[in-house]
């Protein structure tokens, strides 16, 4: 079985996301969508965060002919976020659009638990912070998302009634490789090892194997690597350089990632590295075996992201004509004038950016704080600076917009808490 995942952002498709899909015969594609962390804010009106990943559906617009002419290639992808049917719904009609309205999609709901906090905290489900201990009645800050991670059973539920494609709101990074094996090879939950092989193969797609990447030795542009994985748990890699040194580095990178997450955190399994061993195993390929596992605390991470404060940035473009004498002292009066320099509510930044050559070149100002206006008061404030030092400096992304960011608050609750439904139909009567 041939694996592979790919990072993506909110809009637009991932870089490499065709060559992948038709080039490298997939059975499981993963598209990891992390939940924004950023929202602009207009007026006085509440922060909101994103619903759904847009771009998941020009994702499977670039991929919509693989899809269609390989019947074993799968999607699985976190792009649900707060609303996993809105977002099938969007890639239905991308579906449809391509003649491709017989193929079936699963929206996973239920990972989305801010509407349901108070209740879970009413029930008895403590919401402390698993990293550090602080007490929920601790935070002050608005929260603004609420995630579940899921494990691997409702996307193996879905696999089973025959998804081609799946979107959750949110899940554990190594759910869907776990999923596909179980659904593919007939696992069982309680074959430990066996999981944790598909974790470790799940996590090894995120290597990158910079020593490969740098040097004489460099062997061209980073690509995403491929992994296969058979019904006893061996796991094969395709990385760029496939020699011993590369096998000690993989393996090194593996077993340290594995350390740094606390007993009982995986959703399915634990992983027992210490007798994990890489190898090369011909061919362009290594080969990754030895993992154990046990199992974990029955328990799902759930990420809580609150509001941490506000920020906003703009970006002056200077003209070819403007030397370096004039662009310094512009950036000490920036230094000078704007909010933050000297009130001591925020924290102000101004960077100088050379450009190529004598001229030109851009002045980036940034601007953090806990209040609301005072950032809008610094948007402002850049407006005017950028207008009264025309024409040597224009906004060179336009009129700056405050955005409020997040920090985020792990929670450990027990799988049984939450209900997870999974609707699974074609694409033609999801629009």
């Amino acid at each position: 079985m041939r694996f592979a995942r790919l990072q993506c952002d909110g809009e637009g498709a991932p870089l490499g996301i065709e060559e992948l899909a038709e080039s490298a015969r997939l059975d499981y594609l993963q598209l990891d969508y992390p939940r924004q962390r950023w929202a602009a804010i207009t007026g006085d009106a509440p922060a909101e965060l994103p619903e759904y990943a847009v771009g998941f559906g020009e994702a499977l617009r670039a991929i919509v002919k693989p899809l269609y002419l390989d019947p074993q290639l799968h999607v699985v992808a976190s792009a649900g976020w707060a609303d996993a049917f809105a977002c099938v719904e969007r890639a239905a009609a991308v579906l449809v659009e391509a003649g491709c309205g017989e193929t079936p999609l699963a929206a996973v709901r239920g990972s989305n638990l801010l509407p349901i906090l108070e209740m879970l905290k009413r029930e008895g489900i403590p919401l402390d912070n698993a990293e550090t201990g602080a007490r929920w009645r601790e935070l002050r800050a608005p929260v603004l998302a609420a995630d579940l991670l899921l494990g691997a059973g409702p996307l193996a539920l879905a696999l089973a009634e025959q998804a081609r494609v799946i979107v959750a709101g949110a899940f554990d990074e190594a759910a869907p490789l776990t999923a596909a094996s179980v659904h593919q090879f007939g696992w069982k939950w309680n074959q430990y090892d066996l999981l944790a092989a598909a974790a470790a193969a799940s996590r090894a797609t995120g290597w990158i194997d910079w020593e490969a990447l740098s040097g004489d030795r460099a062997s061209g542009i980073w690509r995403p690597s491929r992994v296969e994985i058979d019904c006893a748990g061996k796991v094969f890699l395709e990385p760029m350089l496939a020699d011993q040194g590369a096998a000690g580095r993989l393996q090194q990178w593996l077993r340290a990632g594995a350390a740094s997450v606390s007993a009982g955190r995986r959703a399915d399994v634990q992983e027992r590295v210490a007798t994990l061993t890489c190898g090369v195993a011909g061919q362009g390929q290594l080969q990754i075996e030895g993992t154990t596992g046990s199992a974990g605390d029955d328990c799902w991470e759930l990420e809580i992201l609150y509001q941490a404060g506000f920020a906003v940035e703009a970006l002056l473009e200077f003209t070819a004509a403007s030397d370096r004498r004039w662009r310094q002292h512009l950036a000490t009066i920036a230094r000078g004038c704007l909010p933050g320099a000297r009130d001591g509510v925020g924290v102000l930044t101004v960077e100088e950016l050379q450009g190529t050559g004598d001229g030109g070149g851009w002045l980036l100002l940034a601007y953090q704080s806990q209040v609301a206006v005072e950032c809008q008061r610094f948007a402002e404030q850049v407006v005017k600076l950028a207008a009264a030092h025309r024409p040597h400096v224009r906004l060179a992304a336009g009129r700056p917009a405050v955005h409020v960011h997040c920090n985020r608050w792990p929670v450990r609750v027990p799988r049984d808490a939450v209900d997870i439904a999974v609707e699974t139909r074609v694409a033609r009567e999801w629009v």
